[in-house]
């Protein structure tokens, strides 16, 4: 394999205390990635391996296969009624029909979705959808309003052809990538809730073989490798870095971005699966979502260069209901998730354990050069007694060139690093706990399915960060005439920030390591 792995990680701070952290994030991504990941990566695989990983690989296929259902710990209390089959066809379908049929199909998938009733089925063709009139986006029910818009429970099937013959979501890409919209809603919001006195049946809720890409959005320097300040690490990436939606840079852009939207966001209840989908470029979260009662499982998926954190569920129930909510994240590849800021402050987890869930288990993922952590456990029940009853079970997955593999919180400290092979230590996990290691650097074709010149861009990660105070600057000369504090300048540079991966290339990603991360999807 070619060498496309630098083995030190440089970081460049000009002054002070205040640029230990730039400097202890680039140290430990440093020790981490020299562990995981040699320069030349070996192609020779024992057949014992080979052995165990193709058994593992075909246990795991069989369970992913089978829609996520045969790996979902919570008891099912399925709706008895079943509802319409519509049918969506950005290419080939017209505005005005009735949806019912694929001779019949809709052309927009939002008018799909407003039609849609509980229990109905939405088949939905290759292409790529941008809401009602190109909007950019579509929803199920108002973003952040739930309580009022209650929103439908149903399941959307992206990766059909045309004819609504064959179902492949490799080969009939669906994807949501919006261009120069302008919006101010979550790229796709789904609200899927009861009454608060419903005592029926739960609902299902099904997504499956979407990409979501925000690549196209973003605001981006144009790459440049002479001028630093573009975060442009070398000629093979497609962009300079991310930036934010609210500075006013000098260099030349391309792009656009109104603000942190998110990707995919939920208020949802019940019997919830998001499944065999991409999350590519997301400035603001892959998933984020808000659940009730119910189970939720984040299976067989790839999050890959988003912004924040690539996953986040947080329970949306009182107290006494905690215990009826459940959540399930695994066989996910996660990727290149960066800090909310080119400083690389804060944000920045492929997986946060939030609050208001009484049991979460995370197994069977595969989590990789995470810019702040791969998996975060900082967030207490203020009930001790809701607390102590947790499951946040971590095990069997695993990890390369993180910041840090595990962050938990510690009294009289900030947080603390836990890697891979410690995670039995962390007492906030368990009661599961075993199997977390580093990714053996055999697994040959999975690093080389990851972008190269990505993978060398963020393994090479440099920060300048420098300050400046000009006493007798004229803004200076007049705030200390008026009692004003003094101002300076300060300058931070990362070579490599947030920039824009290729989506195509996700896709390679797919089954390249058996019985972890994202299975080849059927």
């Amino acid at each position: 394999m070619k060498k496309f792995l630098a083995a030190t990680l440089v970081a460049l701070l000009a002054f002070g205390a205040a640029d230990m952290q730039a400097q202890a994030l680039l140290n430990n991504l440093k020790n981490k990635a020299k562990n995981a990941v040699n320069q030349s990566v070996n192609n020779a695989t024992s057949s014992a391996v080979n052995a165990a990983s193709k058994a593992a690989g075909n246990a795991a296929q069989s369970a992913v296969n089978g829609a996520g259902s045969s790996m979902n710990t919570a008891p099912q209390n399925r709706p008895s009624a079943k509802g319409r089959t519509i049918y969506v066809s950005v290419s080939t379908g017209k505005a005005r029909a009735d949806g019912l049929s694929p001779e019949n199909a809709l052309k927009d998938l939002q008018k799909a979705l407003d039609m849609a009733e509980d229990n109905d089925v939405i088949n939905v063709a290759e292409g790529n959808y941008l809401g009602n009139m190109d909007r950019g986006y579509v929803q199920i029910g108002q973003f952040g309003n739930a309580t009022h818009d209650l929103g439908k429970f149903i399941s959307i099937y992206g990766g059909w052809d045309t004819s609504f013959t064959e179902r492949n979501v490799i080969k009939h890409i669906t994807k949501m990538q919006p261009t120069n919209q302008s919006f101010t809603a979550p790229l796709f919001n789904w609200n899927a809730r009861r009454k608060f006195d419903y005592t029926g049946p739960m609902g299902d809720v099904v997504l499956d073989g979407f990409v979501f890409d925000l690549g196209e959005n973003n605001r981006y320097f144009v790459k440049n490798v002479a001028i630093e300040a573009t975060g442009t690490p070398n000629e093979g990436v497609l962009t300079g870095r991310f930036v934010e939606p609210d500075s006013n840079p000098s260099f030349p852009l391309e792009g656009y971005s109104s603000g942190d939207e998110y990707a995919l966001h939920l208020d949802v209840e019940g019997n919830v699966r998001i499944s065999n989908c991409i999350f590519v470029n997301c400035r603001d979260y892959g998933i984020s979502a808000l659940m009730a009662k119910g189970h939720i499982e984040v299976c067989n998926n790839i999050f890959i260069a988003c912004r924040y954190a690539a996953c986040q569920v947080k329970g949306n129930v009182k107290d006494a209901d905690i215990e009826k909510v459940s959540f399930d994240f695994h066989h996910n590849t996660v990727l290149f998730t960066w800090t909310r800021t080119k400083g690389f402050e804060d944000m920045g987890q492929g997986f946060r354990f939030m609050n208001g869930i009484r049991t979460i288990n995370v197994y069977n993922n595969i989590f990789g050069c995470n810019s702040n952590c791969a998996v975060e456990r900082v967030y207490y029940e203020s009930n001790k007694q809701m607390e102590a009853l947790k499951e946040s079970n971590l095990y069997d997955n695993y990890f390369f060139a993180n910041r840090r593999d595990l962050e938990l919180a510690a009294p009289g400290a900030a947080t603390i690093s836990v890697d891979a092979s410690r995670i039995e230590e962390a007492e906030q996990i368990g009661p599961k706990y075993e199997g977390n290691k580093e990714l053996p650097k055999s697994f040959d074709a999975f690093y080389k399915a990851i972008d190269q010149s990505y993978l060398e861009g963020y393994m090479t990660l440099k920060i300048v960060q420098s300050r400046s105070y000009d006493a007798n600057s004229a803004a200076n000369q007049v705030n200390r005439l008026f009692g004003l504090n003094q101002q300076g300048t300060e300058i931070v540079r990362p070579s490599m920030y947030c920039n824009k991966y290729p989506w195509e290339k996700s896709l390679d990603l797919w089954g390249k390591v058996p019985g972890y991360g994202a299975q080849m999807p059927k």
